[in-house]
């Protein structure tokens, strides 16, 4: 009878400490994420809006002002920057016209664009954002602001302005990875030359 209590005893003591248990794993599983896919929805629970990059009424007068970052040479201008109600954590938010259907991964140049903002807000509002928000027609992209993708940002803002400077430099062209770019059929001297090779190939 003893060691039957003694064993109730121990299982209500290990139920006792599931709830935590759990709650540790939820919360790792937050903290590991680095790109989330989800459905498109509207607005940020617990936010304000503190920028957008249209100008608003006399008393939002930042808005539709272009950032500058002095420490990185870079400037633009965020579609929105949301900030906490409770704290100082911001969230930028950048709209984009195209869908994303069943790709699990934002186009690369949106991407680069929301990382560089990564950059620039840090500098101009002294808070580095967690994570920012790409939002296109159909989906949306929870993408995290790591270390490795800052460094990404950086390399490449390097080698524009190595290319800006000498003229010299390389592009990594392909029919897929440009398809979306504002340079395609302009001013980009490879994209006739990559869409003849598709065209040759088939």
């Amino acid at each position: 009878m003893i060691l039957f209590w003694e064993s109730i005893k121990e299982i209500d003591w290990l139920f006792s400490y599931v709830p935590f248990v759990l709650c540790f794993f939820l919360w790792l599983k937050q903290q590991c994420w680095i790109l989330r896919k989800r459905k498109k929805r509207q607005g940020l629970f617990g936010y304000r809006l503190i920028y957008a990059d249209q100008k608003g009424n006399k008393s939002q007068k930042d808005f539709g002002k272009l950032l500058y970052s002095k420490k990185y040479d870079i400037q633009g201008k965020p579609d929105y920057i949301f900030q906490k109600r409770l704290g100082r954590a911001i969230v930028p938010v950048e709209l984009k016209s195209g869908a994303i259907r069943d790709g699990m991964t934002p186009h690369a140049g949106d991407k680069m664009q929301l990382a560089t903002y990564f950059l620039l807000i840090e500098d101009v509002y002294g808070v580095r954002p967690k994570y920012g928000r790409l939002v296109y027609r159909d989906y949306m992209f929870d993408i995290k602001n790591t270390v490795a993708l800052r460094r990404e940002v950086r390399k490449t803002l390097a080698a524009m302005r190595h290319m800006l400077k000498t003229g010299q430099g390389k592009a990594n062209c392909s029919v897929a990875g440009c398809r979306y770019c504002v340079c395609k059929g302009t001013v980009c001297p490879y994209w006739s030359v990559t869409k003849q090779r598709k065209v040759k190939a088939e």
